[in-house]
Protein backbone atom coordinates (compact mmCIF):
# COMPACT_ATOMS: atom_id res chain seq x y z
CA UNK A 1 0.00 0.00 0.00
CA UNK A 2 1.35 3.64 -0.99
CA UNK A 3 2.01 5.51 1.88
CA UNK A 4 0.14 9.41 1.41
CA UNK A 5 -0.47 12.40 3.07
CA UNK A 6 -4.17 14.57 3.12
CA UNK A 7 -3.79 17.73 2.46
CA UNK A 8 -5.25 19.12 5.68
CA UNK A 9 -3.45 17.21 7.90
CA UNK A 10 0.14 17.84 5.76
CA UNK A 11 -0.80 21.84 5.17
CA UNK A 12 -1.92 22.83 8.45
CA UNK A 13 0.86 23.74 10.15
CA UNK A 14 2.08 25.73 6.77
CA UNK A 15 -1.16 27.05 6.06
CA UNK A 16 -0.95 30.11 8.23
CA UNK A 17 2.74 30.56 6.58
CA UNK A 18 0.90 30.31 3.23
CA UNK A 19 -2.01 31.75 3.88
CA UNK A 20 0.03 35.35 5.06
CA UNK A 21 1.64 34.97 1.31
CA UNK A 22 -1.78 34.54 -0.47
CA UNK A 23 -3.09 37.36 1.41
CA UNK A 24 0.35 39.63 1.06
CA UNK A 25 1.08 38.88 -3.00
CA UNK A 26 -1.30 40.17 -5.17
CA UNK A 27 -3.19 38.07 -7.71
CA UNK A 28 -5.86 38.56 -10.42
CA UNK A 29 -8.68 37.48 -8.28
CA UNK A 30 -8.24 40.74 -6.33
CA UNK A 31 -8.68 42.92 -9.01
CA UNK A 32 -11.85 40.87 -10.00
CA UNK A 33 -13.19 41.79 -6.90
CA UNK A 34 -11.71 45.69 -7.02
CA UNK A 35 -8.98 45.09 -5.39
CA UNK A 36 -10.53 43.42 -2.45
CA UNK A 37 -9.14 40.96 -0.25
CA UNK A 38 -11.86 37.99 -0.28
CA UNK A 39 -10.06 34.90 2.49
CA UNK A 40 -10.67 32.40 2.27
CA UNK A 41 -11.07 32.02 -1.27
CA UNK A 42 -14.67 30.42 -2.00
CA UNK A 43 -14.63 26.44 -2.65
CA UNK A 44 -16.00 25.32 -6.13
CA UNK A 45 -19.38 23.65 -5.89
CA UNK A 46 -17.58 20.61 -6.34
CA UNK A 47 -14.63 20.99 -4.46
CA UNK A 48 -13.74 17.64 -1.94
CA UNK A 49 -13.23 18.35 2.22
CA UNK A 50 -9.81 16.75 1.64
CA UNK A 51 -7.45 16.16 -1.12
CA UNK A 52 -5.11 12.87 -0.77
CA UNK A 53 -1.70 14.19 -1.69
CA UNK A 54 0.56 10.78 -2.15
CA UNK A 55 4.29 10.38 -0.88
CA UNK A 56 5.36 10.11 -4.28
CA UNK A 57 5.02 10.99 -8.11
CA UNK A 58 3.16 8.62 -10.09
CA UNK A 59 5.24 6.70 -12.57
CA UNK A 60 3.36 7.87 -15.31
CA UNK A 61 4.75 11.62 -14.83
CA UNK A 62 6.88 12.57 -17.66
CA UNK A 63 10.36 13.85 -16.54
CA UNK A 64 10.75 17.67 -17.45
CA UNK A 65 14.18 19.11 -18.26
CA UNK A 66 14.22 22.44 -18.05
CA UNK A 67 16.57 24.75 -20.27
CA UNK A 68 20.00 25.26 -18.26
CA UNK A 69 19.70 28.76 -17.67
CA UNK A 70 15.94 30.81 -18.08
CA UNK A 71 17.89 34.32 -17.89
CA UNK A 72 16.03 36.66 -15.91
CA UNK A 73 15.27 33.25 -12.80
CA UNK A 74 17.89 30.80 -12.86
CA UNK A 75 21.21 28.90 -14.52
CA UNK A 76 22.19 26.17 -13.87
CA UNK A 77 26.06 25.65 -12.21
CA UNK A 78 26.43 22.17 -11.45
CA UNK A 79 24.49 19.20 -12.66
CA UNK A 80 23.54 17.92 -16.17
CA UNK A 81 20.57 19.42 -16.49
CA UNK A 82 17.25 20.77 -14.08
CA UNK A 83 15.16 17.77 -14.21
CA UNK A 84 12.19 17.20 -12.28
CA UNK A 85 8.96 14.92 -12.41
CA UNK A 86 5.72 16.89 -10.55
CA UNK A 87 2.03 16.07 -9.67
CA UNK A 88 -0.29 18.42 -9.18
CA UNK A 89 -2.90 16.67 -6.93
CA UNK A 90 -4.28 20.38 -6.10
CA UNK A 91 -5.13 23.67 -7.90
CA UNK A 92 -6.93 26.65 -6.92
CA UNK A 93 -9.86 26.80 -8.90
CA UNK A 94 -8.41 30.18 -9.96
CA UNK A 95 -5.06 28.83 -11.20
CA UNK A 96 -3.63 31.36 -8.78
CA UNK A 97 -1.58 28.77 -6.68
CA UNK A 98 -1.18 24.76 -6.68
CA UNK A 99 0.09 21.87 -4.39
CA UNK A 100 2.68 19.83 -5.96
CA UNK A 101 4.96 17.22 -4.83
CA UNK A 102 8.30 17.35 -7.19
CA UNK A 103 11.23 14.95 -7.62
CA UNK A 104 14.11 17.05 -8.96
CA UNK A 105 17.53 15.45 -9.66
CA UNK A 106 20.64 16.79 -7.95
CA UNK A 107 21.32 20.32 -9.45
CA UNK A 108 22.89 23.30 -8.19
CA UNK A 109 21.16 26.45 -9.26
CA UNK A 110 22.30 30.43 -8.94
CA UNK A 111 18.91 31.77 -8.56
CA UNK A 112 18.68 35.49 -10.02
CA UNK A 113 15.11 36.14 -8.85
CA UNK A 114 12.64 33.27 -8.11
CA UNK A 115 9.18 34.42 -9.63
CA UNK A 116 7.07 32.30 -6.88
CA UNK A 117 6.86 32.03 -3.38
CA UNK A 118 7.16 28.10 -2.63
CA UNK A 119 5.94 26.73 1.42
CA UNK A 120 7.95 23.44 0.69
CA UNK A 121 8.06 20.27 2.84
CA UNK A 122 10.72 18.40 2.50
CA UNK A 123 10.00 14.63 2.64
CA UNK A 124 13.31 13.22 1.24
CA UNK A 125 16.70 14.64 0.58
CA UNK A 126 18.83 17.57 1.39
CA UNK A 127 18.95 21.09 -0.07
CA UNK A 128 21.64 23.93 0.81
CA UNK A 129 20.67 26.90 0.24
CA UNK A 130 23.06 30.28 0.41
CA UNK A 131 22.01 33.70 0.01
CA UNK A 132 23.77 36.78 -1.56
CA UNK A 133 25.22 37.78 1.97
CA UNK A 134 27.09 34.20 2.18
CA UNK A 135 24.13 32.96 4.94
CA UNK A 136 23.79 29.46 4.12
CA UNK A 137 20.52 26.86 5.63
CA UNK A 138 20.56 23.37 5.67
CA UNK A 139 17.52 22.11 4.81
CA UNK A 140 16.68 17.86 5.38
CA UNK A 141 14.08 15.65 5.09
CA UNK A 142 10.80 16.75 7.84
CA UNK A 143 11.67 20.81 7.13
CA UNK A 144 9.22 22.83 6.07
CA UNK A 145 10.42 26.53 4.62
CA UNK A 146 9.39 29.19 2.13
CA UNK A 147 11.70 30.05 -0.32
CA UNK A 148 9.93 33.64 -1.32
CA UNK A 149 9.57 35.12 -4.54
CA UNK A 150 12.02 37.50 -5.68
CA UNK A 151 14.73 35.06 -3.55
CA UNK A 152 18.37 35.56 -5.26
CA UNK A 153 21.03 32.90 -4.22
CA UNK A 154 22.12 29.42 -4.41
CA UNK A 155 19.70 26.43 -4.04
CA UNK A 156 22.48 23.16 -4.33
CA UNK A 157 21.25 19.46 -3.53
CA UNK A 158 23.97 16.62 -4.28
CA UNK A 159 20.70 14.11 -4.50
CA UNK A 160 17.54 13.67 -5.58
CA UNK A 161 14.99 15.06 -3.33
CA UNK A 162 11.09 14.66 -2.72
CA UNK A 163 9.05 17.45 -1.77
CA UNK A 164 5.17 18.37 -1.37
CA UNK A 165 5.08 22.55 -2.18
CA UNK A 166 2.52 25.04 -2.41
CA UNK A 167 3.21 27.30 -5.13
CA UNK A 168 1.70 30.85 -5.57
CA UNK A 169 1.75 32.94 -7.89
CA UNK A 170 2.09 29.70 -10.56
CA UNK A 171 4.48 31.34 -12.80
CA UNK A 172 5.60 27.99 -14.70
CA UNK A 173 2.50 26.43 -16.00
CA UNK A 174 3.46 22.82 -16.88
Amino acid sequence: MQSSFFLPALVRPVLHCASAVLLLTASAGHAANGGATVWPPKASPRAKATVPVAASVPGSVQTIHAPDSDPAHYRVVEGTHFSYRCHDPYTFPDRTAAVQVCEIDPVTLEIRYWPETEVIHLVRGEVTITEPDGHTTNHVAGDIFVLPRGFKGVWRQSGQLLKVVVRQPLYWKD
